[in-house]
């Protein structure tokens, strides 16, 4: 592409998508075929978007680690305490942020969908292990407490250290960047032509323009990809090659469940709902208020500008869901998409200019962001005040005005891990647990093999939506609620409700709750809760996991039966572990409609 070609372009996708500066400076030297032709761009683009998969697959088991080891059932309606307080605050905040993510990967899978027509690579593609690396990231954060930043982040419960560590991947990119006037652009690009390609992407990294190899933010990250999407190589043609109505459905998702609720302060459990909220006649204007009044929502419903539920999404079709997640088939789509997980992580838009200080949604400012909501809870903890942790200076002239100063003031540095342990409102969870931690007892192996395979085959069923036809169901099949407004029930949604819905909340977290109430005692004699591993291999049968894809429902029974089979000796826990089992792999009700997780083998013949 010529000069003048090259430049008109820029102007016109820099309106239409709303480039940073930065970012048309990345477009430019794009357009002018620096990195590339459009071949070696778009395996460029495929690989960044598996990459950012498998960033966002990264962070689910390092919050949900973090959450289930939080005790809210000492939840006490008219006693909650201080202490109960930020306990179930910390528990909703962390899930909040869990949910989110699933709905990032949900955004980045359904990009990567369009782009390929193939599904994404979820399953095996979470870490081998912890301490992880997330991939290709240059963590580049504020100096704190633990000198492990470097080599990973750690799988660890609650506490001050892992917010920080939590900070690091949601981390802000720096807002402020080298900006050279469009007419500048060509002397810019016959520079970085004269040099070596590393040194030219050096120079770029070290002016804070967007990276992929070597991103040093999330959002640094996905500015890049936005880069090559605008760029000239791409129209909206090439993003509609995986059917839009294949993709995860926005009426998939929604913002809040009950575990990313919690209560503000005491409450009197035996009051109905105000009319205000939706209740009857409303309460009586004494004592404390009813649950309902003081019940926060950790998600904001239309956080990242997208539009309140229900809508109509652009192509006409009534969305019952929240509308954050969406089908993609063009440019447009993408650039919403990606927004909106940089807006809800780091809280700064991909926008021109890139600071909307610390709003996931700058326009109602109903929500933090991912590294806001961490860092007030971190803010919190005793420790925060002793650790070398601190911020840069603009960040802090964003999160000063907001409530970095109520911290001073006291409202941080509360609580310890070892205080709230006390209290019995964390569990004693070990840090980076392994498989070989338990070997030595066939009880808790046996239970955290099954737990492994009930998470690496939720990822095999959402890879699976990709391959569900958009056919539908009798809404009278159990599972098929909220049908449409002709009767009938989407079969994607009926998939969903029968797969992802019920092995994440009717199974997998009362598994891991189950799992936690039983103690392990270690070889040096110490105990410790039973925490999950969250392994992608070396257990099940021949150590290989659940194995190929169409195998793996049957080796996911298998586990349940060895899980079965160990905790036969004891009474009580095998009646708690059988009923979780049968959800699994063979329960079936009275009327002979199967219960169990669906069976996909042939959705993946020979994968």
């Amino acid at each position: 592409m010529d000069v003048d070609a090259n430049l008109k372009h820029v102007l016109n996708v820099r309106e239409a998508f709303d480039l940073s500066p930065a970012e048309v400076m990345m477009v430019t030297i794009i357009n002018a075929g620096l990195l590339g032709d459009k071949t070696s761009l778009k395996a460029r683009l495929v690989a960044d978007l598996q990459a950012a998969i498998q960033v966002e697959l990264a962070t689910i088991p390092l919050y949900l680690y973090s959450y289930y080891s939080i005790n809210r059932t000492k939840l006490q309606d008219a006693n909650l305490n201080a202490e109960q307080i930020f306990a179930n605050e910390a528990g909703g905040v962390i899930m909040s942020v869990a949910v989110e993510e699933m709905l990032h990967m949900s955004l980045s899978s359904n990009i990567y969908f369009a782009l390929t027509g193939e599904p994404p690579k979820l399953y095996q593609a979470a870490p081998q292990s912890y301490p992880a690396l997330l991939p290709h990231h240059n963590p580049v954060v504020p100096e704190g407490p633990d000198p492990q930043v470097k080599g990973g982040i750690p799988l660890r419960p609650l506490c001050s250290d892992q917010l920080w560590h939590f900070l690091q991947i949601e981390y802000p990119h720096n807002p402020f960047f080298s900006e050279i006037p469009i007419e500048d652009l060509p002397e810019l690009m016959a520079y970085l032509a004269d040099l070596p390609s590393e040194e030219a992407m050096a120079f770029l990294n070290q002016h804070g323009w967007p990276m992929d190899q070597n991103w040093n933010s999330i959002g640094q990250f996905y500015s890049f990809i936005r880069c090559i999407i605008a760029s000239a190589h791409f129209t909206d043609e090439d993003f509609q090659a995986g059917n839009p109505k294949q993709q995860i459905q926005p009426y998939n998702y929604a913002p809040n469940n009950i575990d990313t609720i919690y209560p503000a302060k005491a409450f009197d459990k035996s009051k109905p709902a105000p009319s205000s909220l939706g209740g009857g006649s409303g309460c009586p204007a004494i004592g404390l208020p009813g649950a309902a009044e003081v019940a926060v929502y950790a998600d904001a419903e239309g956080s990242s500008d997208a539009p309140l539920r229900p809508v109509e999404d652009h192509r006409g079709h009534e969305v019952t869901g929240a509308f954050e997640l969406m089908a993609i088939s063009s440019r447009k789509d993408v650039m919403l998409a990606l927004e909106t997980i940089c807006e809800q992580g780091e809280g700064y838009s991909a926008k021109s200019g890139g600071a909307e200080a610390i709003w996931d949604d700058p326009n109602s400012e109903a929500e933090h962001s991912h590294f806001d909501k961490f860092l007030e809870l971190q803010m919190q903890f005793e420790e925060f005040s002793q650790s070398l942790e601190s911020l840069p200076p603009w960040m802090e002239s964003q999160i000063d005005r907001q409530w970095l100063g109520e911290a001073v003031k006291g409202k941080a540095n509360k609580w310890t891990s070892g205080a709230l342990k006390a209290e019995g409102l964390l569990f004693d969870y070990p840090a980076n647990p392994t498989r070989a931690l338990y070997a030595h007892d066939p009880v808790a192996t046996a239970l955290n093999d099954f737990c492994s395979g009930l998470f690496q085959y939720m990822l095999i069923l959402t890879e699976t939506i990709y391959k569900i036809e958009p056919t539908y169901v009798d809404p009278a099949k159990a599972g098929a609620d909220k049908v449409t407004k002709d009767g009938t029930v989407p079969y994607q949604k009926y998939f969903f409700n029968i797969a992802l819905h019920r092995s994440m909340i009717w199974i997998l977290d009362k598994f891991i709750a189950l799992m936690r109430a039983r103690q392990v005692t270690l070889k040096d004699g110490s105990t410790i809760a039973l925490a999950p591993s969250f392994d992608n291999a070396g257990f099940g049968p021949e150590g290989q996991g659940l194995g190929s894809r169409d195998g793996a429902f049957g080796r996911l029974k298998q586990l349940g039966a060895e899980a079965l089979l160990a905790t036969a000796g004891d009474s009580g826990l095998n009646a708690s572990v059988a009923p979780l089992v049968a959800l699994t792999v063979n329960k079936t009700a009275s009327d002979g409609e199967g219960m169990h997780l669906p069976d996909v083998s042939q959705y993946w013949s020979n994968s």
